[in-house]
C-alpha cells in the first residue's frame, strides 16, 4: 500500500534538454456535456510532437502526483509531449464511473486520442501507456484501433480479466474481488478540488455520491467467465493489435502473465521486461534491482512516434531478470540474480524437464502418486502477504514454512548444480474427492539448506472449474479426475544445495474465498507430474543494464507519517483465526495547490478451524480532503459472509463537510453462490 519511491539504486536527474511547459489543468471535451481534466507535460519548442496519453481514475491532483511528476516531466523534457488524464467521474472530471472498462471509458479513450492528435503542438503520432488500470486501458484501447494510436506500453496488466485479474482465478473467487470492489467505491465517494472546477465542485461531489455504485457487486454476479468478463479481455483476439505493444510486470506482481500471452500471440512487435519489483513502475518499484525504464521507454516513444517511424515488425525481445535462490524476506530493497536480454522467442535454448510425485518426494522417474492425501486447516495461507503487493515489505509474501506445514509437500533431492526456471510450471495430477466442491492450490518453492521456503510460483483451481471457466461442473464422489495446471510465469534460479518443492493445500486464505466445503483430496494411482521450463544455456544472454533515473520529488510536507500495521491471532478457545490491516498512508500537504489529503485503510478476516463458510471480511476507507476553510471527509465501510447458498455484500457510505454529515448511503445484497 506504500509504493516505495526512494529505491537505494535510483538516480536523480534535473536536467533535460528541453524546458518543460506545464499545464496543470487542460479541458478535453469527449461528448457534447463531458469534458475531462487532463493535466499536459509538452517541451517548448515549436516543432510539433508526438504524445503520450495516460488516462486513469486515480486523480491526477493528489493520487498519483508524486508518481506522475517522477515520469511524465522527463518524456516532455526529451521531446514528447504527455496528458494524465482523470477518468470520466473521477478527480476532476465530469460524469459517472459506473463500472471497470466499460466500451464508454474507451471511447473517452478515443476522443481524448483524437484531440490530441489534432493540436498544433502535436505531430498526428499518440502513444497510450498506464500502471495496472492504466495498463488495461492501453491494451483494449490498442485494440480498437484508433488511427492515431502508434505504440503502448503497458505495466503490470491482464490479457484475461477473469483469470489474471482481482476478481477471479481458475473459478476460485479472490478477496481481491471484495476488497478492490471497496477500494474502487471508496476512490469514486472523493469531491474534485474546488480550485479546479469552482463553485460547481459541490453539485458534482453529490452528483457522484447519489449514483456511488458498489462495484463488488456486479462482480460477485458473474461468478464465471461469461461475457462480462471477455469484454476488455485481449486474449479474446490477440490479431486486434496491429501497433507496438511493450508489456512490464514484476515477479512480485499479480499481472505476470501477461507477458508470455502476448509474446507468444501478438503478430507484430513486443518487447518484454520482467524484473524483481512488485505492482509499481519499474523505476520506482521495490525490491530491485530495476533498470533505466525512463530511458527505454523514451527510445520506445521516438521510434514508433516520431514523423519517420521505424518499420513495422514482428520482433519479440525481452529484457528479463532470473532471480537467484535467497533467504525471503518481504522487506528487502534489492535481491540478487542476473538480467538476460534475449532477441527471440519463445528461446532456442529452453528445455522441458519433469519431476513426479513419489513417495519419497520428486524423482525424474516416471512414477504412480502415492494414495496420500490433501486436506489442508482453512486458515492455510494467513502469513502469505497480498495478492497484489505493491512494494517491499509485509504485502510481498514471505517464508513459505509456516505454509508448507499445513500443506502435502513434495521435495527433489539436494542439487548439485544451479537450475533455471523460466517460463509457466505446469502440474498434471489425477486425484479423487470426498465432496463435489473444494479447491486445489499448488505452490512451486525453493528450500533452502536452513529449511526456509522461498514462493517461486502459484497455480490455483476452483476444482468445479476443471474443465474450463464457463461451465461448472461439481466434482464426483469419489471418482478419479484427472487434471492439469499451469503455474504463474516465473523467472528463478534454484542455487546447489537447495531443493525444489511442490506443496498442495486445499486452502489459501485469505488469498482465496472458502468453498462451500473443505475437501479431502487422495492421489491416484497414477503419475502426478510437474514440468519445469528451464534455460539450457543459463549464462546466455546476460547483460548488465543502467540504473533507473527519475525527475526529483514533488514538493510535498507530510503533517502525519504514513504506517502500516498487520497482525495474525489465534483464538485457542474459539478456534478462531484473524488477519488485521491498518495502512496509514499519512496526511499530505501539495505544496504546489495547498491542498491537504489524508487516507487511512482498515481490512480484517476471520475465520474458525473446520468452518469454511465462517469466512469473514471486513473493509474502510477515510479520506480527508482541506484547504484553506474548505474541508470534506468520506467514510466507506463494508463486510461480506456466506453461507451455503449465498454471499452476503453490505457496505455504508458517508460523506461529511466542514465536520458535518451531508450524505449517507447503504448497499445490502444477497447473491446465488454458483460454487
Amino acid at each position: 500500500m506504500f509504493p516505495d519511491m526512494n529505491s537505494p539504486e535510483l538516480v536523480i536527474v534535473s536536467d533535460t534538454p528541453y524546458t518543460v511547459i506545464d499545464q496543470p489543468t487542460e479541458w478535453i471535451s469527449v461528448s457534447k456535456d463531458i469534458q475531462l481534466a487532463a493535466r499536459l507535460w509538452r517541451p517548448d519548442i515549436t516543432v510539433p510532437v508526438p504524445v503520450v496519453v495516460e488516462i486513469i481514475p486515480y486523480r491526477r491532483q493528489d493520487g498519483t502526483l508524486p508518481i506522475d511528476e517522477r515520469m511524465h516531466p522527463y518524456w516532455a523534457g526529451h521531446g514528447v509531449a504527455t496528458l494524465r488524464v482523470d477518468l470520466r467521474g473521477c478527480g476532476d472530471s465530469d460524469g459517472i464511473l459506473e463500472d471497470e472498462y466499460l466500451k464508454l471509458e474507451q471511447d473517452d479513450a478515443i476522443a481524448v486520442i483524437k484531440w490530441a492528435a489534432k493540436q498544433p503542438w502535436c505531430n498526428g503520432n499518440v502513444g497510450m501507456t498506464g500502471l495496472s488500470w492504466g495498463g488495461f486501458a492501453a491494451l483494449q484501447v490498442a485494440a480498437r484501433r484508433p488511427k492515431a494510436l502508434k505504440a503502448i506500453i503497458a505495466i503490470g496488466a491482464t490479457v484475461d480479466r477473469y483469470n489474471d485479474d482481482v476478481h477471479y482465478k481458475n473459478g476460485c473467487l479472490l478477496n481481491e474481488n471484495f476488497g478492490w470492489g471497496t477500494s474502487l467505491t471508496a476512490f469514486t465517494s472523493r469531491p474534485p478540488d474546488p480550485s479546479v472546477v469552482g463553485k460547481k465542485w459541490r453539485s458534482m461531489w453529490l452528483n457522484r455520491l447519489e449514483n456511488l455504485k458498489f462495484f463488488a457487486v456486479e462482480w460477485f454476479q458473474h461468478q464465471t467467465r461469461d461475457d462480462y468478463w471477455k469484454h476488455g479481455s485481449i486474449c479474446e483476439n490477440f490479431d486486434a493489435i496491429e501497433i507496438p505493444v511493450m508489456i512490464i510486470s514484476g515477479w512480485n506482481d499479480l499481472y505476470v502473465n501477461a507477458l508470455p500471452a502476448l509474446m507468444d500471440n501478438l503478430k507484430g512487435r513486443c518487447h518484454a521486461v520482467c524484473g524483481p519489483w512488485a505492482h509499481h513502475f519499474p523505476h520506482l518499484g521495490t525490491p530491485g534491482p530495476s533498470y533505466d525504464y525512463l530511458g527505454s521507454s523514451l527510445a520506445w516513444w521516438r521510434q514508433w512516434l516520431s514523423d519517420e517511424p521505424a518499420r513495422l515488425g514482428t520482433e519479440k525481445t525481452h529484457l528479463t531478470f532470473i532471480k537467484d535462490s535467497s533467504m525471503p524476506n518481504p522487506f528487502v530493497m534489492t535481491v540478487a540474480g542476473r538480467w538476460i536480454d534475449d532477441q527471440t522467442w519463445p528461446l532456442p535454448s529452453n528445455t522441458m524437464s519433469h519431476l513426479y510425485m513419489a513417495k519419497a518426494g520428486l524423482t525424474s522417474k516416471a512414477v504412480d502418486a502415492p494414495p496420500v492425501q490433501i486436506h489442508s486447516p482453512v486458515d492455510t495461507g494467513a502469513m502469505a502477504g497480498e495478492w497484489v503487493p505493491h512494494c517491499s515489505g509485509a504485502e510481498v509474501a514471505g517464508c513459505q514454512r509456516l505454509t508448507d506445514a499445513q500443506s502435502t509437500c513434495f521435495d527433489g533431492d539436494i542439487l548439485d548444480q544451479a537450475i533455471d526456471v523460466f517460463g509457466c510450471p505446469e502440474i498434471t495430477i489425477s486425484l479423487q474427492s470426498n465432496s463435489t466442491t473444494g479447491h486445489l492450490i499448488v505452490r512451486l518453492c525453493d528450500v533452502a539448506p536452513s529449511g526456509s521456503s522461498e514462493l517461486i510460483s502459484i497455480g490455483v483451481l476452483n476444482l468445479t472449474h476443471r474443465n474450463g471457466n464457463e461451465n461448472p461442473i461439481p466434482m464426483p464422489v469419489g471418482e478419479t479426475q484427472s487434471l492439469q495446471l499451469r503455474l504463474d510465469y516465473a523467472g528463478h534460479r534454484f542455487l546447489p544445495g537447495h531443493k525444489i518443492r511442490i506443496a498442495l493445500s486445499t486452502a489459501y486464505w485469505p488469498f482465496i474465498w472458502p468453498a462451500v466445503e473443505n475437501p479431502v483430496l487422495t492421489l491416484a494411482k497414477k503419475p502426478a507430474c510437474l514440468s519445469l521450463p528451464g534455460r539450457q544455456k543459463q549464462e546466455e544472454g546476460s547483460v548488465q543494464v543502467n540504473p533507473p533515473i527519475a525527475p526529483p520529488a514533488s514538493a510535498l510536507t507530510e503533517k502525519r507519517v504514513p504506517q502500516s500495521k498487520r497482525q495474525v491471532t489465534h483464538d485457542m478457545h474459539q478456534g478462531k483465526t484473524s488477519l488485521t490491516i491498518r495502512d496509514d498512508l499519512g496526511e499530505v500537504v501539495f505544496e504546489a495547490h495547498g491542498l491537504v489529503t489524508s487516507a487511512v485503510k482498515y481490512e480484517s478476516y476471520e475465520i474458525t478451524a473446520g468452518d469454511p463458510l465462517s469466512s469473514q471480511a471486513r473493509f474502510g476507507w477515510e479520506f480527508e480532503y482541506s484547504r484553506d476553510d474548505w474541508a470534506v471527509r468520506t467514510v466507506t465501510e463494508t463486510q461480506l459472509m456466506c453461507d451455503h447458498y449465498y454471499y452476503f455484500l453490505t457496505a455504508t457510505v458517508r460523506a461529511y463537510e466542514q465536520g458535518k454529515q451531508v450524505f449517507e448511503r447503504t448497499f445490502d445484497h444477497k447473491i446465488a453462490r454458483m460454487c
